[in-house]
């Protein structure tokens, strides 16, 4: 079952691959690309897509780790640890 599972993944990225090289050779039409202010000088569509998923690919990969999560929980545990310091100050002082 393994071995089956191997091999179709990778048909499935042979033929990823294959489809993206037909989509790049048959897409060549210069797309000049603009973000209101800033334009990008006119390259072929193929490019524009394959930097949008690529980018999309990296987000996604960096989401997927979790290092936005886990910086969340770093400042949580930070704000978390100073309050229970200035508790621990606050009952030192009332005890005095």
């Amino acid at each position: 079952m393994h071995r089956l599972k191997r091999w179709l993944v990778i048909l499935l990225l042979l033929l990823i691959f294959i489809l993206s090289v037909g989509f790049s050779m048959w897409n060549t039409a210069p797309v000049a690309l603009s973000f209101g202010v800033h334009e990008f000088a006119a390259r072929p569509l193929s490019f524009w897509l394959i930097i949008a998923f690529c980018v999309g690919g990296l987000a996604g990969v960096t989401i997927g780790a979790g290092l936005f999560r886990d910086a969340r929980l770093r400042h949580r545990i930070r704000i978390l640890e100073k309050e229970l310091e200035k508790r621990a100050r606050f009952k030192a002082s009332e005890i005095d």
